[in-house]
């Protein structure tokens, strides 16, 4: 039977117990260095005896003005992130700078119970990671005043941004193709919005989509291979996840139009391993029947057959940064780390091109 509330002891029934201030028994908890080894394991075991837990945080964080805890708040269901190489990568990052100056982490997933959380988490300050423009999450959390960073999404005023240019990673993606000499080029997206839209993308769905990351992405191969009137066919076909099942799905859907593509660019890993399988099911040769190319860089780039051409990004030291940029005020507001464009096997000239 799980025990009641009023079972539980206080901090000061401990302190009678133990014969000591009530000051005595918070720092056993809070401050253990100000005790003796012998008199705090006193304290701890009669604390464990009478239910008592410790200090309540949020009266801590009423007294000290501190919560000693950040929050990461995540554009979607929290289990997606953790199924992400490269999101869990990330929250590595964001873990390790937070053991190395004793905080306490919470994660908020992207759901319609988030604001409230938001809006009553005892926390110090909010890393917002990937979140749509105009995402009423944004506001929620601006109006609590706190200091807040956000990670690759839009520029927010006088709120520091850690990212890397996806634009120019994505140009440099398009020219490696370009200079292999294709001309038939997809591109697989994730998602552009939150409407659970899957299918083609036209110029109207890339110029409103709220997600600026993939956006960045596809105006950077844009920059490169044209919007038309040009000698490149560019489709875009937009998924809901970035997974290797949404990836395959999406390279099926490419291979049936009247005049498939001979190389796909793909927003992420994941989704080029998915269009790397789905071509190996339909017999296709990976680089000489069809080139691709992903983003991101994860281990399993480096796994797949053939692997993977793409662009490396250092998600670990995104979230070490974040944490040091919402702990520091001074530091600059905008913060670009850097790619690499890394070539592998999965990409080569077009048949027509080969001896």
């Amino acid at each position: 039977m799980k025990p009641s509330l009023k079972a539980r002891g206080t901090l000061i029934d401990v302190a009678k117990a133990v014969g000591v201030s009530h000051t005595t028994v918070s720092n056993a908890f809070n401050r253990p260095d100000q005790l003796s080894p012998e008199l705090r394991e006193k304290i701890m075991a009669m604390a464990r005896s009478m239910k008592y837990s410790g200090p309540n945080p949020a009266a801590r964080m009423l007294r000290t003005g501190f919560a000693k805890t950040i929050a990461v708040v995540w554009s979607d269901l929290l289990y997606r992130a953790f199924e992400d190489p490269a999101a869990s990568a990330f929250l590595g990052g964001v873990g390790e700078a937070c053991a190395e100056r004793g905080l306490g982490l919470l994660l908020v997933q992207g759901q319609e119970t988030s604001s409230s959380i938001i809006q009553t988490a005892a926390v110090d300050g909010f890393i917002l990671y990937s979140m749509p423009r105009d995402e009423e999450t944004l506001k929620v959390a601006a109006e609590r005043g706190l200091p807040m960073v956000v990670v690759d999404q839009g520029m927010q005023s006088k709120v520091a941004f850690i990212g890397v240019d996806n634009r120019a990673a994505g140009q440099v993606c398009a020219q490696h193709l370009k200079e292999l000499g294709h001309e038939k080029i997809a591109v697989v997206t994730f998602a552009l919005d939150i409407d659970g839209r899957v299918g083609f993308v036209d110029e109207a769905r890339l110029k409103n989509c709220r997600y600026t990351l993939p956006r960045n992405r596809i105006e950077g191969y844009l920059d490169v291979l044209g919007r038309g009137g040009s000698s490149f066919d560019v489709k875009i076909w937009e998924t809901l996840l970035s997974t290797e099942e949404h990836g395959r799905t999406a390279a099926e859907n490419l291979f049936k139009t009247d005049d498939p593509p001979t190389a796909i660019l793909a927003t992420s890993d994941r989704l080029a391993i998915g269009i790397i399988e789905a071509a190996r099911k339909r017999k296709l040769r990976v680089p000489r029947d069809l080139s691709v190319v992903g983003f991101d860089d994860v281990p399993a780039a480096r796994l797949v057959t053939p692997q993977l051409t793409t662009v490396r990004q250092p998600f670990a030291e995104k979230g070490r940064l974040a944490v040091s940029a919402l702990l520091d005020e001074k530091g600059p507001l905008r913060r670009e780390l850097p790619t690499k464009f890394i070539i592998r096997r999965s990409t080569g000239s077009p048949v027509s091109r080969q001896p």
